[in-house]
């Protein structure tokens, strides 16, 4: 029995989406993008999609059932054509998107378009749904991106804000070496060498910025970030052991938490609570004393 147009609200919308194949590094190859292979497809290669299946082998159902009403009326099919449940000729079996390297482009107002979209986003281990999805939580399985119109551009402003800000932050730390050092530390998860000084720390927070400002802008406005350079200063001072990333007052091995392993996080929160601060004002009156006597 065919679909009537009554009460179905239209999943179809006026907008464009661009695949764009995100390129690989290759040994190989390098980062010369006239050579066939570069970004780890070669030229005329195609990869294809279809609809992903569950543990038990059932299809996965890419459409809400709202979707699937209106596209079974706007097709001119009859009721539950559109079912993954069908067993004969089912309609998703012989569905499949098929990706070159270049860039490929879905016109969401088409319904075949919108249903290759459909298909698109719950390959999700391999299709990014969005920029943002790409830079925030990079799958290494990613081989596409989908991008809206005008998309780029809204990422493009996002990235140059947090860039402005994160150079503002900076501007206020740039004179303060035990800062700056823990802000490094914290970000490439590596000691800093006892010899680096001001001017090559501003060269690395430069391009720990350029790299990812956002990144630089959560450590930088980490509300404990005094209380971790504390904690820095004191184990250099020898105030505080660092036993394998655990924290201890050296004088009578007190782990620098209520409950729990005493990390950094837990430390700087522990030494950040009311009733410890008569403990803060020791390690700090150490620390200062340590730096004097240099």
């Amino acid at each position: 029995m065919a679909k009537s147009e009554e009460g179905l609200v239209s999943c179809l919308r006026n907008e464009k989406v661009v695949i764009k194949h995100i390129p690989r590094e290759n040994s190989m190859v390098g980062n010369n993008p006239k050579h066939v292979l570069y970004g780890g497809m070669a030229e005329g290669s195609v990869r294809k999609y279809v609809v992903p299946q569950l543990r038990n082998g059932q299809l996965v159902d890419v459409l809400t059932k709202e979707e699937k009403d209106y596209l079974e009326y706007y097709l001119g099919l009859q009721d539950n054509d559109l079912s993954v449940f069908k067993t004969h000729d089912n309609y998703w079996k012989k569905q499949m998107v098929v990706l070159p390297k270049e860039d490929s482009y879905l016109d969401l107002s088409n319904p075949n378009d919108y249903i290759k979209y459909k298909i698109l986003l719950h390959n999700s281990n391999a299709i990014a749904p969005n920029l943002e999805a790409l830079q925030t939580n990079p799958k290494a399985t990613y081989e596409y991106v989908m991008v809206r119109e005008d998309e780029e551009n809204k990422v493009n402003r996002r990235r140059i804000d947090a860039t402005k800000a994160a150079y503002k932050e900076y501007g206020k730390i740039e004179n303060d070496a035990d800062v700056m050092r823990v802000v490094i530390e914290t970000i490439t998860a590596r000691p800093t060498a006892a010899t680096m000084n001001l001017d090559a720390m501003a060269n690395k927070i430069d391009e720990l910025i350029q790299n990812d400002a956002k990144l630089f802008l959560k450590v930088v406005q980490d509300p404990m970030l005094n209380t971790k350079v504390l904690i820095r200063n004191a184990i250099e001072a020898g105030v505080i052991s660092n036993r394998g990333g655990q924290l201890y007052l050296r004088e009578g091995s007190v782990p620098l938490c209520s409950k729990g392993e005493p990390t950094l996080s837990v430390a700087a929160a522990f030494l950040n609570e009311p009733k410890n601060q008569e403990l803060r004002f020791t390690i700090e009156a150490k620390v200062n004393q340590y730096k004097e006597s240099k």
